[in-house]
């Protein structure tokens, strides 16, 4: 009845499902997701665009990065002894594999070619990897991707190994057919992942990103990528609640407050409200304060992963690639909008001169990147980067702590005592029964925000300081393990009691750890310490940035809260 084709239908997803004896359980996970990139590129064989292709899986992620749903990280090198370090520090829910492919006809098994300690070629037999990946718990998904100039001798190279990797419990693998543009990759990669962050199912993932392919590119392409799976449903996990299962929406709250300012028509109310005309100016200016800190953490956070990242993975290829220079005039305009947007944040809440001085160095790299763009010259692009490097490697942290604080001394407690005196009183002034309602609704609302607010400053604090205990023991860990053994009892203990209040795989995974890490060091064994110090530090950084996203989510419902105490201040004037 219609020209669309059945992989590309949202409601009929086409996947080669293997039936298997033990049934696949989803993976409760709190975002971020975390993907482990492998790019092998052989030396004696016809060799990849490897920066080019890092950088199509970052273009790709790029947005999802920045706004916390998944951390990348890449392999060093393609060698199978890399793989089995970054396994056992981290757990991984995604692997994403881009080489070469090979197809050995005389045992009918597909082989994935990783590289050598020389960096030559090393094929991988489908099984060796599949018994690699059997005990990795969390690992959910494994893409397998053949890009432009890639060898992939026979369609069954991939598509065996994918069958060995699911027969051996990876949940789901998808495994493109024969090579793929980077264009497609793009689309493909984009809104699959997107997809998959959202909630979708990996089949339901699948075909958003054939349709993508199908729509941006308008050709064949779309019928690469190749879906086999254990999951019966498709559900590779279940994304949990960010804060207890606590939802705070600010729109609400303020809306809700909004009544306030409706009543305040009434000159009765007005003079009421007027009484508490200091509580609610402080409040209005300290929430001011805290969302100018939160706008420029955020402008930060793009310029680290829309500009600098991208840049410098694009230096690599300026000025002999025309692919590069095009990304580039992109990049010079995203920086440009930066710049302005930290200048009228700047200018609006009124810094003092010394916390914008910074800036001067963005104005710098700007003007820099036009030069290297007319010119052609790497080192004015080599400086764009060292400038940038140069402002994101302090201000992140200061604004960082500067937004805490200001959420430290956030004193919402004292709005709130207002708005109770004020509701106390408009029982005498004969207000409608729905509109009472409403305004406690809003009340009640705001108390929970406080209590929230309290709860994350608190446990951010906590966490910050577990980062820097960490960070001291590993930087002493270069001599020796001494460091880690008498700060090992008291660090254990804090983040025992940090996770107590919270449920979850994530702090099953992290007791687990700390149990094994105990272990290791009663047995006195160097390597097994080293490898789960690390799998404990990645962990309470995980935590870390969870919480800390959490609390400038709560800082932009707080601005919604803001919006609605301003009205009711200009109703005063």
């Amino acid at each position: 009845r219609r020209n669309l084709f059945l992989s590309q239908s949202t409601t009929s997803s086409l996947v080669h499902f293997l039936e298997l004896p033990d049934p696949v359980a989803s993976l409760t996970v709190t975002l971020p997701l975390r993907m482990l990139v492998v790019i092998a590129n052989p030396t004696d064989l016809q060799p990849l665009d490897v920066e080019r292709e890092w950088s199509t899986i970052q273009s790709a992620l790029a947005d999802l990065i920045e706004r916390g749903m998944v951390i990348v990280d890449r392999l060093p090198s393609a060698t199978l002894p890399e793989l089995q370090s970054a396994l056992r520090r981290h757990d991984y829910h995604v692997i994403h594999f881009v080489g070469h492919g090979d197809f050995d006809e005389t045992v009918g098994m597909g082989h994935i070619v990783f590289a050598d300690g020389q960096g030559q070629a090393h094929p991988l037999p489908g099984e060796v990897l599949a018994q690699l990946l059997h005990n990795e718990r969390t690992l959910r998904l494994v893409v397998l991707n053949a890009p432009e100039g890639s060898q992939n001798n026979g369609a069954n190279s991939f598509a065996s190994v994918a069958q060995l990797l699911v027969q051996q419990g990876v949940p789901a693998v998808i495994a493109m057919r024969h090579s793929i543009s980077d264009d497609a990759a793009v689309a493909f990669s984009h809104e699959f992942y997107a997809a998959l962050a959202d909630g979708y199912s990996v089949d339901a993932a699948v075909t958003e990103g054939r349709v993508a392919i199908a729509t941006r590119m308008g050709n064949g392409e779309w019928g690469t990528p190749q879906l086999i799976m254990h999951a019966q449903n498709g559900m590779l996990w279940q994304v949990a609640a960010k804060v207890d299962d606590t939802v705070i929406d600010g729109a609400s709250i303020g809306a809700d407050l909004g009544v306030l300012a409706q009543l305040m028509q009434r000159s009765a109310v007005r003079d009421l409200v007027a009484a508490y005309r200091a509580d609610f100016s402080a409040a209005e200016r300290e929430i001011d304060i805290l969302s100018n800190y939160k706008f420029l953490h955020d402008l930060l956070h793009k310029l680290q992963f829309r500009c600098y990242n991208v840049i410098t993975q694009e230096a690599r290829r300026f000025p002999g690639d025309d692919l590069a220079f095009d990304n580039l005039l992109n990049y010079e305009v995203t920086l440009q909008d930066i710049v302005a947007n930290l200048q009228g944040v700047m200018e609006e809440a009124q810094f003092s001169a010394n916390e914008t001085l910074w800036v001067n160095d963005l104005l710098d790299a700007q003007q820099m990147l036009r030069r290297a763009l007319d010119t052609l010259e790497s080192e004015a692009l080599r400086r764009v980067i060292w400038l940038m490097r140069r402002v994101l490697a302090l201000q992140p942290s200061n604004v960082n702590h500067r937004l805490s604080s200001a959420a430290r001394a956030l004193r919402l407690d004292t709005i709130v005592t207002s708005l109770r005196a004020i509701r106390k009183e408009l029982g005498e002034v004969q207000v409608a029964a729905p509109q009472l309602d409403q305004l406690d609704s809003g009340i009640h609302e705001l108390e929970m925000l406080n209590t929230q607010l309290d709860q994350l400053v608190a446990e951010h604090d906590q966490w910050q300081d577990v980062q820097r205990i960490l960070g001291r023991i590993e930087d002493m860990m270069v001599y020796d393990l001494t460091e880690l053994e008498f700060s090992w009892p008291d660090l254990s203990t804090r983040v025992t009691k940090l996770c107590t209040p919270h449920k979850g795989d994530w702090v099953d995974l992290f007791l687990q750890d700390g149990e094994q890490l105990q272990k290791a060091l009663t047995e006195q064994n160097p390597v097994r310490i080293r490898s789960y110090f690390q799998r404990y530090r990645q962990r309470a950084g995980n935590r870390f940035f969870q919480v800390d996203t959490q609390l400038k989510d709560l800082c932009t419902e707080l601005r919604k809260v803001g919006e609605s105490l301003s009205t009711i201040l200009r109703l005063m004037e």
